[in-house]
């Protein structure tokens, strides 16, 4: 066992196999979590497009009924978001028949190439080390491994490209230029803004020993592995956006978003909206302004940002502090390549307008080799005679878990009411388990469903969206649309005659739904639609 984890590609695999049943046995515990977050919603919309063998579906004749935020429904039905979370979402849709899979699938994957670019610049007792690290950090309860909005993929993007460049410092081969091109891909296609200022951060400080032993051959071969993905890419946008070179990103925030991007960019244009719901969220009075406005002077935001941005790996927050804190590896090259690269990379990430964890998904890669670099110089330290460079790197390398678990002990003992049954039902954490559960006993039922969903006001709860559909609407077996008024609704049942219509309120105050079969009046107008008596959806 021993000689196995000395060679790279048995300890990767060693180390993803005991992770992998580690979390298997965990899942099989609590259960597959469910989605929550819009952006959830959204990347499972095109993992379902992709599990159909489709880019982007057609749009529906009655697609007003169903926009909900992160969804594009015009020119095509699709997501907004690059594709590269989706499609390790469909992977396991199509192998194990759960999207969640391919969370899991994505995690692993995390763990075999940081495994694996450690070890290419790294002596293999560290490279195994901050593996092991990495696995604790992607430990069951976190929204990389327990949400499917993203993370994994996009800093194992960043790993192949560290990868590349370590490969290649060894042995100028063809593997090499292929590694570092599928890194740089994957993070296209899942953190294109991140991910594009990180490859040039990471070439950039490379630049003069990339150039010393130039190779015209694995030039070659990187080019033109980006070019097949670049192709791809541009046949992806063209199914999506009808534009080979604009991105379904950009086309949605066309359509709905006045917000930018970037901070110091000024509001867009307030664009027409299908229901007040959308105008709720995205438009010049809606909730992403209020936000976007709450700080002035402008330039303020830029140490708010940076402070954002700092904060977004904080499950790595204490383990960096003590490498840097603990001056050890600032002389070693690398250390100070993965520094400026982190700061510069913050910086960037600094003028964003919004700020998560995710965002910093390239940099991981580049952390875990500081913090490999730092530990080997860190463990010998003496100070006054004392040994204490091993308690510091066991307590940087431990920190990530210590930190996890102090948060879920200090939740459990000062909140321990905060469960979901005993939440506000319009609370992020309950109101996915009532979704669920009232599609499953609608879905039992002789007939098709059609749930019209019909909120206090307009402005209620914005980040409870129970509109969210699958690729193909019209073969669901339940089927949620949003309520336009009687007049329009009228169109959406002549639409669906064969379906049990039914309607879906909400107590302002508790959240508390409630369901009842659609006024008759209106169903006896629009068609030969059947009236249905009320349901306990408890």
């Amino acid at each position: 066992m021993a000689m196995m984890l000395r060679r790279p590609l048995p300890a990767a695999l060693i180390l993803v196999l005991l992770w992998a049943g580690w979390r298997l046995a965990v899942l099989w515990h609590t259960g597959i979590p469910l989605p929550m977050i819009h952006d959830e919603f959204s990347y499972l919309l095109q993992a379902d497009i992709f599990a159909h063998g489709h880019l982007a579906m057609p749009p529906h004749p009655l697609g007003r009924f169903f926009e909900s935020p992160m969804e594009l429904f015009r020119p095509v039905y699709a997501s907004k978001y690059p594709p590269g979370q989706a499609l390790f979402l469909a992977l396991g849709q199509r192998l194990f028949g759960s999207p969640f899979y391919g969370v899991l699938i994505g995690n692993a994957l995390m763990l075999f190439t940081f495994c694996l670019m450690l070890y290419a610049w790294v002596p293999c007792r560290w490279a195994l080390a901050v593996s092991a690290m990495f696995g604790l950090i992607l430990s069951p309860g976190t929204y990389w491994t327990d949400s499917y909005w993203g993370g994994s993929v996009a800093a194992s993007g960043g790993a192949l490209v560290l990868l590349g460049i370590g490969i290649y410092r060894a042995r100028q081969g063809p593997l090499a230029g292929v590694v570092f091109a599928v890194g740089v891909m994957l993070l296209f296609w899942t953190r294109p803004y991140e991910g594009g200022v990180f490859t040039l951060l990471v070439l950039m400080v490379f630049t003069r020993e990339l150039w010393r032993k130039r190779r015209a051959s694995v030039f070659a071969v990187a080019v033109l592995a980006l070019a097949l993905g670049g192709v791809w890419t541009c046949y992806d946008n063209q199914a999506v956006t009808g534009n080979p070179f604009r991105l379904p990103y950009q086309l949605h925030m066309s359509q709905y978003e006045v917000v930018p991007v970037f901070w110091f960019q000024p509001l867009r244009p307030e664009p027409a909206y299908s229901h007040p719901r959308l105008a709720a969220l995205w438009g010049t009075n809606g909730a992403e302004v209020s936000y976007y406005e709450k700080e002035r002077p402008r330039w303020q935001l830029l140490g708010i940002g940076l402070v954002g941005a700092l904060v977004s790996f904080k499950r790595l927050s204490l383990t960096v502090l003590l490498a840097l804190a603990v001056p050890v590896a600032w002389r070693d090259p690398l250390f100070r390549k993965m520094a400026i690269v982190a700061g510069v990379f913050l910086l960037a990430l600094s003028v964003e307008t919004y700020h998560l964890e995710h965002y910093t998904a390239p940099l991981w890669a580049a952390l875990a080799l500081m913090v490999a670099v730092w530990a080997e110089r860190a463990w010998n330290l003496r100070l006054r005679r004392q040994h204490v460079g091993v308690a510091l790197v066991l307590l940087a390398l431990a920190s990530p878990a210590i930190s996890f678990m102090a948060y879920e002990s200090i939740k459990a003992r000062y909140f321990p009411n905060l469960k979901p049954d005993s939440m506000n039902r319009s609370s992020p954490i309950y109101w996915p388990k009532r979704r669920f559960a009232l599609t499953e006993r609608l879905s039992s039922l002789d007939r098709p469903q059609l749930v019209i969903v019909r909120y206090p006001s307009p402005d209620w709860a914005l980040h409870v969206e129970w509109v969210y559909n699958s690729a193909d609407i019209d073969r669901q077996r339940v089927v949620f649309a949003h309520d336009l008024g009687t007049e329009q609704d009228r169109a959406l049942l002549g639409y669906y005659p064969d379906r049990t219509a039914w309607l879906l309120t909400f107590d302002r105050v508790s959240g508390q739904e409630h369901i009842e079969p659609y006024p008759p009046a209106a169903i006896s107008t629009a068609g030969d639609g059947k009236s249905a008596s009320c349901i306990n959806v408890r």
